[in-house]
């Protein structure tokens, strides 16, 4: 089985340098399955990634583009070349900043994906350097975007969504959903959008928490300035929901819950939201002003920079 199924590993990196390193390294010399090839899509880091790697990392396939093109766009762009260049029959999409500790883990993630027809993707579970527990997929409940915090022991989870921090996913699947979808550019929700259309078509997410990756936290989107994440979580939240949300639970989400995200914040970064805990932001004026033009494509896209390329990912679903 292994000599005939080829996976491709898809990594997006950009501007992480010493954690891309630690990330070929750590799967070049922990993997016993051998049929893969990584495809790195470096998006226009300022270091230049890519000589780094041409260097020390001869066999991985490496993309290059001129500008950071966000995280969906990037993806794709190395699943397209992987489908072009290898064929492969899985896709397996790594952050940059992650470290593989079981050398299984390849092994282990294609015979869960194979015992099952219906299932689509399948995801590790994240953990810090020390040991300790991250939230790794969860479920669409109620207009809200829930993360499973604890377990015992290992288990197979079905899932609503995956943190595609290390997920592997059917050639199939990915046939199905057509890869990322582009109008979430720069970044945010993209993931959970792709798991959700994913199910849509008819697959099952597993989530399986013996499969253990360490996942360092990169601070990679740090970059973007925070009135600007705001604009790009308000417009990707209303896209979002939009798609994924009906009757009250969209409109909850939309019209009540994101204005509430402009104007208040949380005191303590406490699980449940209460009122006690809120506090007024002080620029919540400019924040209900990237709430309002978030429902504007040909605005947001002019203050994000985005490049409107037209096609069917490029259009938001009606409300």
């Amino acid at each position: 089985m292994e000599k005939k199924e080829k996976a491709a590993i898809i990594i997006l990196t950009y501007n992480q340098k010493k954690m891309l390193e630690e990330a070929l390294d750590s799967i070049i010399r922990k993997t016993d399955y051998k049929n893969y090839k990584i495809f790195l899509v470096d998006n226009a880091s300022l270091d230049r990634h890519d000589l780094m790697v041409k260097r020390k990392f001869p066999q991985v396939r490496i993309i290059r583009n001129e500008k950071n093109l966000g995280y969906g766009e990037g993806n794709n762009i190395g699943i397209k070349t992987a489908v072009k260049e290898y064929g492969p029959d899985y896709f397996v999409l790594l952050n940059d900043d992650i470290e593989i500790i079981d050398k299984s883990w390849l092994k282990k993630m294609i015979k869960l994906a194979n015992s099952n027809k219906k299932i689509g993707i399948v995801g590790s579970q994240s953990i810090y350097s020390d040991g300790r527990f991250q939230s790794s997929g969860g479920y669409l409940r109620k207009g809200k975007i829930t993360q499973i915090l604890e377990f015992k022991g290992k288990r197979i989870i079905d899932v609503d969504h995956l943190d595609v921090v290390c997920v592997l996913v059917k050639k199939e699947t990915m046939e199905k959903i057509k890869g990322f979808d582009e109008i979430f550019t720069p970044f945010l929700l993209e993931d959970t959008d792709f798991c959700l259309r994913a199910k849509k078509a008819g697959y099952s997410i597993k989530l399986d928490t013996g499969i253990k990756t360490i996942h360092k936290k990169s601070q990679t989107l740090g970059a973007i300035k925070d009135r600007k994440k705001m604009l790009i979580r308000f417009k990707n939240d209303i896209i979002f929901s939009r798609r994924h949300l009906t009757g009250r639970d969209k409109f909850f989400r939309i019209f009540v819950y994101l204005p509430m995200v402009a104007i208040f914040k949380k005191k303590h970064d406490e699980d449940e939201l209460k009122f006690q805990n809120f506090r007024l932001r002080e620029d919540f004026l400019f924040n209900l002003y990237y709430y309002a033009i978030a429902f504007f494509p040909l605005i947001y896209r002019k203050v994000l920079g985005i490049e409107n390329k037209g096609g069917s990912n490029e259009k938001t679903p009606k409300m």
